[in-house]
This record gives structure tokens, C-alpha cells and sequence, in this order.
């Protein structure tokens, strides 16, 4: 893809603790020109770029009549939210389905999905089960690109922490640096880390599919100069 065409990308998930780094950080490229972006809870901004609209429009693909080149996935609920596991595997997977129609409908070439770390259809974790399905249905489908990051525990300014975030906030978050450095298969990651990395990707355009592991989302947002 040439690197004079201005590109549109879609954002699910833009309030999320990843979903927000990465609207910041397509803001503030040149290379993007149009970001549209579904959301619960009103945006906190304004930008000639932006195109907001309610999440409750969003599976609306037959109103859809703009181009993507750039899906960025970023929607997780927890169980919690949902109500239990099930009800949470159901809306996972219902979300998925749904944005790939939208993804295929608006025509975009590359996609990129937050997923986790020890993502397996085997795992005693319900959470990381769904995961893996979530990953398994859009990973189906062809996409000139196709990403998949799998962070470890989130650190992020949140109103509702999930217990495991919680622990990393408190006692793992003053220990990012060493952890990276020493254990980065498992150490915690930064939202905005896992942004820098999503957005890198999109803009070296390399094609095939990839798996960014805890490692990887660390190398590559290091790559890219914070701020």
C-alpha cells in the first residue's frame, strides 16, 4: 500500500484501555485521514478526523457506504459485565461475527485484534477459551493482513479493574521496567504499549499473519518513540 494514500481505519472498542491509545496515536499520524469509531459512552473529544457514532448502530452494515483499509479490534468485555461465563462466550462471539461482516462490508484489507496471553480452546480458564474463538473466527477469513496480540496483565488508568489488573496496578505496574527486561513473556505491558505496536505494524504493511506475543508487543513498542 502506498505510503501517499491517506488511509481510513475503524476502531471497536475506542474507550477501551488499548481501543484509546490506539485512537490517540491514529490521531496524531499523517497517514490516516478518517477514523470511525462506535462507542457505548460519549468521546471526550472533537477531531476533523473523527467519525463517532453509537455503538448501538454499529452492526449496521448495509448503512456502511465508507471504505477501511484498517480494522483495529479492540472490544473485551469480562464475565462480570456479562453476567456469567456463558453469557460472556455468547457476546464475545457475537461481536466478533458481527465485525467481521462490518470489516468485509467496509472493505478492510488489514485487521488487528486484541486478544491474551495463553489463549487456548483447551484451557480450564472460560475467559481464555472464548478468546481463542474469538480468535478463531475472524482469523478464518481472509485478510491481506491479520494480527493478533496477545498482552499479558493490562497496566491502564481504569474505573473498573479486573481483579488480575487490579494486582498488576498495585504490586506488578512499579515493576514494569525489570519485568520487561527480565521476564517479558509474562511481564505486564502498558495499553499504550500494545497501541504503539498495533499502529507500527499498520504502518510497515507488511501482509501474511502474524502472532504478537507478551515478547513481541514489548519489542515493537519500543521501537516507536513514546508520545
Amino acid at each position: 500500500m502506498s505510503g501517499q494514500v491517506k488511509r481510513h481505519a475503524f476502531i471497536l472498542g475506542g474507550t477501551g484501555a488499548v481501543g484509546q491509545q490506539v485512537l490517540a496515536q491514529l490521531l496524531a499520524s499523517e497517514k490516516f485521514a478518517k477514523l470511525h469509531v462506535p462507542t457505548r459512552r460519549p468521546l471526550e473529544l472533537t477531531h476533523k478526523k473523527l467519525i463517532h457514532y453509537d455503538f448501538a448502530e454499529f452492526y449496521r452494515p448495509w448503512k456502511l457506504e465508507a471504505q477501511v483499509n484498517d480494522f483495529f479490534y479492540c472490544f473485551g468485555s469480562t464475565q462480570k459485565k456479562a453476567g456469567d461465563a456463558q453469557k460472556f462466550r455468547e457476546l464475545e462471539l457475537r461481536v466478533a461475527h458481527e465485525a467481521l461482516v462490518v470489516a468485509k462490508q467496509m472493505g478492510a484489507r488489514r485487521f488487528y485484534l486484541v486478544s491474551s496471553r495463553g489463549v487456548d480452546p483447551q484451557s480450564l480458564s472460560a475467559y481464555l477459551r472464548t478468546k481463542a474463538e474469538v480468535e478463531k473466527v475472524l482469523k478464518d477469513h481472509y485478510f491481506q493482513a491479520f494480527y493478533v496480540y496477545r498482552p499479558s496483565l493490562l497496566i491502564a488508568p481504569r474505573t473498573e479493574l479486573r481483579p488480575a489488573e487490579l494486582v498488576a496496578q498495585k504490586t506488578l505496574a512499579p515493576l514494569k521496567s525489570p519485568l520487561q527486561r527480565y521476564l517479558p513473556n509474562v511481564a505486564p505491558v502498558e495499553a499504550e504499549q500494545v497501541a504503539r505496536a498495533m499502529v507500527l505494524d499498520a504502518l510497515r504493511g507488511d501482509e501474511g499473519y502474524f502472532v504478537r506475543e507478551n515478547r513481541q508487543i514489548i519489542e515493537l513498542a519500543s521501537l516507536v518513540k513514546k508520545g
